[in-house]
C-alpha cells in the first residue's frame, strides 16, 4: 500500500472521495468520506454502503471502478495538499468477514463495497 495514499486517507480533516462506475449511458458518480475507508488483510479498500444501489447495479455488469481521493493537509509534490487517481475492480458483499468488519464500525451499512486497487497515481 502506498504510504502517501494511507496518509491522505488517515489525516484529518475528513474529506470526500468520488467513486465512479460505468453506467448504462454515462459514468455514475457517488461520494463517500475518507474516514469511512478501512482495509482488509489483502489491502483492499472497504467502504460502507448505505444506499449506492446504482453503483451496485453497475458493478454487476462491469466491475471496473475509478476513484479520486484527496486531502488538503497532506504534503504533495510541490505544496500542501495532494490527491490520488485510483483504478481497480469492486464488488458488494453483504456477508462474510469484509461485511462484518464494516458493519462493526458502521452499524447502518447494508453492504461493504470492496475495492481491489490496480493503480494509484498521485495527482498533486
Amino acid at each position: 500500500m502506498n504510504e502517501k495514499l494511507l496518509e491522505v486517507i488517515n489525516t484529518p480533516p475528513d474529506s470526500a472521495f468520488a467513486i465512479v462506475t460505468a453506467g448504462e449511458d454515462a459514468p455514475h458518480v457517488v461520494n463517500s468520506w475518507n474516514s469511512y475507508i478501512q482495509f482488509n488483510q489483502q489491502n483492499e479498500l472497504l467502504v460502507p454502503a448505505g444506499r449506492m444501489r446504482v453503483t451496485e447495479a453497475n458493478l454487476l455488469k462491469d466491475e471496473r471502478v475509478w476513484l479520486t481521493i484527496s486531502n488538503r493537509e497532506v504534503q504533495g509534490r510541490s505544496y500542501k495538499g495532494t490527491g490520488f487517481y485510483i483504478t481497480g475492480k469492486a464488488r458488494f458483499e453483504n456477508e462474510g468477514p469484509n461485511f462484518e468488519q464494516v458493519k462493526e464500525k458502521f452499524p447502518w451499512a447494508r453492504a461493504a463495497l470492496v475495492i481491489t486497487i490496480a493503480t494509484a497515481e498521485q495527482t498533486l
